[in-house]
């Protein structure tokens, strides 16, 4: 591959972080700064919306912060958020490199960074008939953007995550699938990330962008080849397993020109598109009735429902969407206080707003496993697209377990992509 290429390719993936202690954090009506480390505490089970919020930011920016050459996870806290390289996070190892073909050993954690693959646009797309592998969208099938292009989808983890599935052997499906005891440690992250095709209509400067080898689809959305385009990052989950949090902490912000933002007017909320803007999925003319629906006819294939668009449809036709739970006062509040912040004018962080941040109100309540969801709904429109009226990430990913294993695997659907040595499967161990 060519060098300029090599130069421009983004690795999706999250550094490794210190062990999170749950702790009060500081008070909301502090100033802003940057700090090119994690926050090392995540607030008390008891603290307000503000407090996550502000750990959520504190978080994107650290993991956006640009990461030392050939450290892969380590933040060069030299430089500023804005200046060229790599960030933290797309220094981190992406599925691909975790899941090797045949269950391969993926080895050692600093290992070179090669050059960046996106073919993950519906995993559900493709699905078991007793089992639903919901791992990019969440639910519903492909995302079409304004532009006819797909939206793509990578998930990634921190050193410690890595560690961890290395030293276990839950990068073999047959190993993982018989786990019992997936357990990750406190520190581990994850991130999953959203990503549409630039165009000459898209202002570039306002996204995180790559450039990168994207999977190529017929109007029927079958794939046909392999081909380069200049991607935008629209949606990133960061998902945090802090210390005293076994239900984890929920992060997820978008690029704010996915969809307009939104005021409650005479008790009814109403869109507040800016002039001039071309939102990424919305469409004001659009009925309603058009808005948020999967574009998916399932049909059976084999041992498989595959989805194939819906009649007068193709895989070109974009999908309007909308966001149905406006952003809270509360984190627009935090939203406005760090893109406005001085020392993130010259990154493309201050075009990316946080939704919320879910966690688990009582974490150690023994008669409530998921600890309360809080708030009760969290949706990212790129990621959660057709189910938003009642989604919530943490209800969502405790189902999560490895393929063919009735055994949960701690919040984490990353077994999704384990695969077996080849001869074998983990139907032969059973």
């Amino acid at each position: 591959m060519k060098t300029s290429l090599r130069l421009t390719m983004v690795l999706l993936g999250l550094a490794s972080l210190p062990a999170l202690a749950r702790e009060q954090a500081m008070p909301s009506t502090q100033a802003t700064s940057l700090n090119c480390q994690p926050p090392s505490t995540a607030p008390a089970a008891s603290a307000s919306q503000d407090q996550f919020d502000q750990y959520s930011w504190q978080m994107f920016i650290a993991l956006n912060w640009p990461a030392q050459n050939g450290q892969r996870g380590d933040p060069d806290c030299a430089k500023q958020p804005g200046d060229p390289g790599y960030t933290v996070w797309q220094t981190y190892k992406t599925v691909e490199e975790i899941f090797l073909p045949q269950g391969a050993n993926p080895g050692p954690w600093n290992t070179p960074q090669t050059a960046k693959s996106l073919g993950i646009i519906n995993i559900a797309a493709l699905k078991n008939s007793t089992q639903v592998n919901a791992v990019d969208q969440a639910v519903g099938g492909w995302l079409i953007d304004q532009a006819g292009n797909p939206t793509y989808y990578d998930i990634s983890a921190n050193e410690t995550s890595y560690n961890y599935i290395v030293a276990n052997s839950f990068y073999n499906a047959n190993v993982v699938s018989k786990a019992n005891n997936i357990n990750f440690p406190y520190g581990v992250i994850e991130v999953k990330s959203s990503w549409r095709i630039l165009t000459t209509a898209d202002n570039a400067s306002h996204y995180l962008t790559m450039l990168a080898r994207v999977a190529t689809f017929n109007d029927q959305g079958q794939r046909t080849g392999v081909t380069e385009a200049y991607l935008g990052l629209v949606g990133l989950h960061i998902i945090t397993k802090a210390n005293g949090y076994p239900q984890w902490i929920w992060s997820t912000f978008e690029q704010i020109d996915n969809v307009p933002s939104k005021a409650l007017v005479n008790d009814k909320w109403v869109d507040q598109p800016t002039s001039g803007t071309a939102y990424s999925y919305f469409n004001s003319t659009a009925p309603a009735a058009s808005l948020n629906q999967s574009p998916c006819d399932w049909q059976t294939q084999g041992a498989h429902l595959v989805c194939v668009p819906k009649p007068g449809t193709t895989f070109q036709t974009p999908n309007p969407l909308n966001r149905v739970t406006p952003i809270a006062e509360v984190t627009n509040g935090v939203n406005t206080q760090y893109r406005t912040d001085p020392d993130l004018q010259r990154s493309v962080l201050k075009y990316y707003q946080l939704i919320t941040t879910q966690r688990p109100l009582m974490p150690d309540n023994p008669s409530n496993p998921l600890g309360q969801p809080t708030p009760a709904l969290s949706a990212n429109v790129t990621m959660e697209s057709y189910i938003q009226p009642n989604s919530s990430c943490m209800n969502c990913h405790s189902m999560a377990t490895p393929v063919k294993s009735p055994y949960k695997s701690d919040y984490s659907y990353l077994f999704k992509f384990a695969n077996a040595p080849v001869g074998k499967t983990t139907k032969d161990e059973e």
